[in-house]
Formats: C-alpha cells, sequence, structure tokens
C-alpha cells in the first residue's frame, strides 16, 4: 500500500495548481456494480496504475486556459466566453456517479460540440490513463482522505486496501460494494464517500515525476490569512517563493492569491538541499516564513502564511527569555576577561506585527533596542544586516538596535557577543528598553560563581566540562534590568590567544526578507594573509554550529561545549607560525 502522505501531498497537492476540468462533461457509460472481487471481464485492469503526478503534468501544460487552476472550469477561455465552462471536478456529488472509464473516453476521443479536442493522437495511452485518475480524484481534499484513513485504521484494522480498483467503477458503485466487502454494511454515505476516496488515491502511484536538473518538480500551495482581529486579505495579494542554495543560486517564483486567498507555485524542484522562504506583500510590508526541508520523497504540506496589520505601542512585547553563556579567557589583545555569549528573547503578546514606527536613513526599521551590560565591548563588526550597533555615544551604554519587526507569537530573539574586562568580582549590570517577565538561565565557567540574593539559584546540574548553570524568573514592570555579582578566579582560564576581530559581533536570529542576501550566522573573520584550508574548515563549522542553534536543531548546552572547543582550536590554529 502506497501511504496517503507520500501520495496526497506531492499528487493531490499538484492538483491545486493545475487545471482541473475537462472540456465537456462525460457521458455516463452503463457499468456493472462491482462485486467483492473484480470481475473477471476487467482483469485487464489488475496491474493497473496510473501516475496521479504525471497527470498532474499534463494538465499543467494542455489544460489550463479552459479548465482553470482550480479544477472548477473557470479557466480564461470559459471566463472570456469564448468556451462553454466544463464541469466542476473539484464538486464530488457530480464526479461520484461517472467513472473514470468515462473520463478515459472523452480525453481520448473528445467532445467537438463543446470544443474539447481529442487527445488520442498527441498523447500515448498511458498519458491519457495518467491523466484521468488526476483530473477524476481533484475533488478528494485533506479532510476527507484524513476521514478515510479513519475509517480503515479504527474499523476495518488490519485489512489490506484493494491493490488496484478497475475503472470500470465509479466511486459510487465501487463504495457500495466496498462497504459491504468491508465494512460489513455499516457506513454511512459520507463515510462510504471517504473510504472509497482513500482507498482510490492508495492504489495509484506517485512516481516518477518530472524533474528539473535532477530535482523532482512538485506545488507549493497554501493560502493567505489575515491574523489580526478584523483585518481582511486584500484581493490579488501577491506571493513570493524564495528557493535554493549558495552552490546553485536562488530564484524567485511569483504568483498571486485566488477569490478563496489561495495560492499554488507549479514546477518547483523539490530538493533536499534547497531552502524556501514564502512571503506575501501586504501594507507594504514583505511577511513571510522559512518552509521545512522538501526532497523527492514528498512534497510540502498545504502552507498557512499570516499577515497582521502593524502597532507602534511598544507595551506589547515584553522580554520573556534570557540565557547567558559566560567564558573566563585571556586573550592577548584584550587581557584578562569574561567572554559572554547573550539570548534575548522578545514575546508578542498582541495580534499584530510590532514596530516603533521610525527607520533609518536607508529605510531599515529601528524596532527594538537592546543595551551592552556596562563596560561591555561588542566583538567584531557589523556589516549592515539585521541590526545596528551604536557604539561611544553620550557616555551611554553601547546599544544594538534590531530591525526586524516582532510578529505576533514568534520566537524573535536578539543574540549578542562581547567581552567584558574581569580581574576580580564585577557587577552585571544591564538595564531593558521593554518590560521584563523572563525565564533566565546563565550557564558560567566552573571557577567562578554567581551571587544574586534570591533571583538566581544554582539548580546543581552541572555540565560534563564542569560549567555552572544558574536559574531564575525575572518580572519588572518598570526600571527593568538585570543584575547579579560574579566572583571567583580566572587564573584556571586556560591561555587563549585571538589575534584581529576574530569572534562576531552579532548571531542574526532568522531570515532576512525574500530577495536579500542571507545573512551569514556567526561568520568568523580572521587575517587576509592567512590562507589556511583548517581555518577556514574551522570557520565554516562554527558557522553551521551558529547555524544548527539558531533554528533550534542543537540542544543549548551541547551547542556551547561544541562552540568552546572550536574556538579553542581556531585560536590554537592561528597562534601557530604559518
Amino acid at each position: 500500500m502506497i501511504a496517503l502522505r507520500s501520495v496526497w501531498t506531492l499528487a493531490a497537492a499538484i492538483a491545486l495548481g493545475a487545471c482541473t476540468g475537462l472540456g465537456g462533461e462525460p457521458e455516463i457509460v452503463a457499468t456493472a456494480p462491482p462485486q467483492d472481487s473484480p470481475p473477471s471481464d476487467t482483469t485487464a485492469f489488475i496491474d493497473w496504475r496510473p501516475n496521479i503526478s504525471e497527470g498532474a503534468r499534463i494538465f499543467q501544460e494542455r489544460c489550463t486556459e479552459c479548465h482553470g487552476v482550480k479544477g472548477d472550469g473557470l479557466g480564461e477561455l470559459v471566463i472570456a466566453g469564448s468556451v462553454e465552462r466544463p464541469l466542476d471536478m473539484t464538486d464530488r456529488k457530480l464526479v461520484a456517479p461517472k467513472s473514470p472509464l468515462d473520463w478515459y473516453e472523452v480525453i481520448t476521443e473528445g467532445r467537438i460540440e463543446k470544443l474539447m479536442p481529442p487527445w488520442k493522437n498527441a498523447l500515448s495511452e498511458k498519458e491519457r490513463w495518467d491523466v484521468t485518475l488526476y483530473s477524476y480524484t481533484l475533488g478528494y481534499d485533506a479532510q476527507l482522505l484524513a476521514a478515510g484513513e479513519s475509517l480503515w485504521r479504527e474499523r476495518c484494522a488490519g485489512c489490506d486496501l484493494p491493490a488496484s480498483i478497475p475503472p470500470v467503477f465509479s466511486d459510487q458503485k465501487y463504495g457500495d460494494s466496498l462497504n459491504r466487502a468491508y465494512f460489513g454494511g455499516m457506513l454511512g454515505a459520507e463515510e462510504i464517500g471517504a473510504a472509497t476516496a482513500y482507498a482510490r488515491v492508495n492504489s495509484l502511484e506517485r512516481g516518477p515525476v518530472s524533474t528539473r536538473n535532477g530535482a523532482p518538480l512538485g506545488v507549493i500551495r497554501g493560502q493567505v490569512r489575515h491574523g489580526t482581529a478584523g483585518g481582511v486579505v486584500p484581493a490579488g495579494t501577491s506571493i513570493q517563493l524564495r528557493y535554493g542554495n549558495a552552490a546553485a543560486g536562488y530564484t524567485v517564483a511569483e504568483t498571486s492569491i485566488d477569490e478563496d486567498f489561495r495560492f499554488n507555485l507549479p514546477d518547483i524542484p523539490l530538493q533536499q538541499d534547497y531552502s524556501y522562504i514564502l512571503g506575501a506583500v501586504y501594507d507594504g510590508r514583505l511577511f513571510s516564513r522559512r518552509l521545512p526541508q522538501l526532497s523527492s520523497a514528498e512534497a510540502a504540506p498545504e502552507q498557512t502564511l499570516t499577515i497582521y496589520d502593524e502597532t507602534t505601542d511598544p507595551l506589547v512585547v515584553d522580554i520573556a527569555r534570557i540565557d547567558l553563556f559566560i567564558e573566563a579567557v585571556n586573550w592577548d589583545n584584550s587581557g584578562a576577561g569574561l567572554y559572554v555569549w547573550q539570548s534575548v528573547g522578545f514575546r508578542n503578546a498582541s495580534d499584530r506585527i510590532y514596530t516603533s514606527g521610525r527607520a533609518f536613513d536607508d529605510g531599515r526599521e529601528a524596532v527594538l533596542l537592546l543595551q551592552f551590560p556596562q563596560g561591555a565591548r561588542a566583538l567584531g563588526d557589523d556589516q549592515g544586516g539585521r541590526y545596528a550597533l551604536i557604539e561611544n555615544m553620550d557616555n551611554l551604554p553601547n546599544s544594538v538596535i534590531d530591525t526586524l519587526p516582532v510578529a505576533p507569537g514568534a520566537d524573535h530573539r536578539i543574540v549578542l557577543e562581547y567581552f567584558l574586562p574581569y580581574t576580580g568580582d564585577l557587577d552585571f549590570q544591564q538595564e531593558f528598553s521593554n518590560r521584563l517577565d523572563a525565564a533566565v538561565t546563565v550557564t558560567i565557567s566552573g571557577n567562578l560563581q554567581i551571587e544574586s540574593g534570591a533571583f538566581l539559584a544554582e539548580t546543581g546540574s552541572a555540565t560534563a566540562d564542569g560549567l555552572r548553570v544558574y536559574a531564575g524568573q525575572l518580572k519588572m514592570e518598570s526600571e527593568p534590568q538585570l543584575v547579579f555579582r560574579i566572583s571567583g578566579d580566572t587564573r584556571s582560564a586556560g591561555p587563549q590567544v585571538v589575534t584581529g576581530d576574530v569572534l562576531p559581533l552579532l548571531v542574526a536570529g532568522a531570515a532576512a526578507l525574500i530577495g536579500a542576501a542571507l545573512l551569514g550566522l556567526g561568520w568568523l573573520k580572521r587575517s587576509r594573509d592567512s590562507g589556511s584550508s583548517e581555518i577556514d574548515s574551522l570557520v565554516a563549522e562554527l558557522a553551521r554550529l551558529d547555524a544548527d542553534h539558531d533554528q533550534g536543531r542543537i540542544n543549548h548546552d551541547l551547542y556551547h561545549h561544541r562552540r568552546r572547543e572550536l574556538k579553542a582550536k581556531l585560536a590554537e590554529r592561528m597562534a601557530a607560525p604559518e
């Protein structure tokens, strides 16, 4: 049995992006109701398994002008009045009484009186069967198939689904027999339809599918919704899909929504090493989301892309999480001190996207301000991406401005790396511009300790490499700040020699807008005259590690442990004579 997900998510997903009707309503051909096993005169169809993925391709190439992109028969020529509207093949009540054989005969011979040409000379017999079953099953939506799957699993446990359903049988005729043979006649009319649809789809082939440069082609489909109460999705909203990778380059596919706010992007290469970013333009803003990895195994499930109205009320955003990793270091260009990696997570509790309403001269929005702790020196140099660094202004602490608006419910994080001079006790003090209701975790070198009154408490779960872990909950409505004291001896910290601007300033926490260059995640810069391939390899590995952590693919503590190892190797290699 072919699994539902592997068939429907590719083949039926493509259906929504292709032509979905025939040039005329097929004549009803008299057929005998199926028995519990296929009658002897249909044995020629026992191994008959059309490929509905190839059927989708044929429809996209041959039929969309008449039959429309959704299968409702509202193609361009129909809307223009050039041809009569064909059957709405998404209406299961109209389709179920007819058989695939009826469909096949119309496709083969045509319906000249309705301007439907014959395809017997343009398409092979196999291609005609492929397109027949593709079109016949367009009325099967995800909800119907899920209901059918549940019926087979729960009420016919252990049953083997029919390996082949002869095309002489309509859904209506075959469903009656299927109900008697498998379910003891106990299914209602809607249940019969669901069980039959699920059995029919599972009797069909999914591949091989059309490819481009070796990658199978599929359809990215979905719907745009408005997430703000009272908001309306504008007609004709533009949709963009940016896909590819650094090696192959990136391509942008575009379309717009239909009257049901739905969209289809056909002929998209499905490749596991590609990234896919989907976006909708609304009110001058691009709302985007990264899609899961796709491959030949399955197409993308139906996507929901949400747009929002905006708000400039800062009270809708608070700080929900603060994570710090603090390590005692000894660098030749900075001396003894503390290397700090910090992630600050923001939460938007409203149903509107938050921005400050102010912008830089280059058009980027000034959304969130995050101050470094007192005495901190930002590491590296921002290269004009998501963040803007503010240094040495009016004796205020160094700060960073995030230019990415905060969407409702999003995991919105700002990630910093900085150096704090340290020779003994140090009062860590960091002020914030948003209210605090944050879970705080501090992981620190085992030779150091934290004092914070009742706020932070050591968890007692030291890591394998001797790091201490402190945790607490910090709530502040006014004058939000994070304060604790660090004490302990740094002499046990091994010598770490770092030259030049090796450490990154900022790690981008999300993908940038579609059409812009992807932000580098945690890239380390090194001296120009060093051509070591080993250094290049370590830099690349650090970048991949940062990206994995940023996207939640690696445990937080494991990430820091691995990052310390890579940094030590990099420092050792850069300090070695060429």
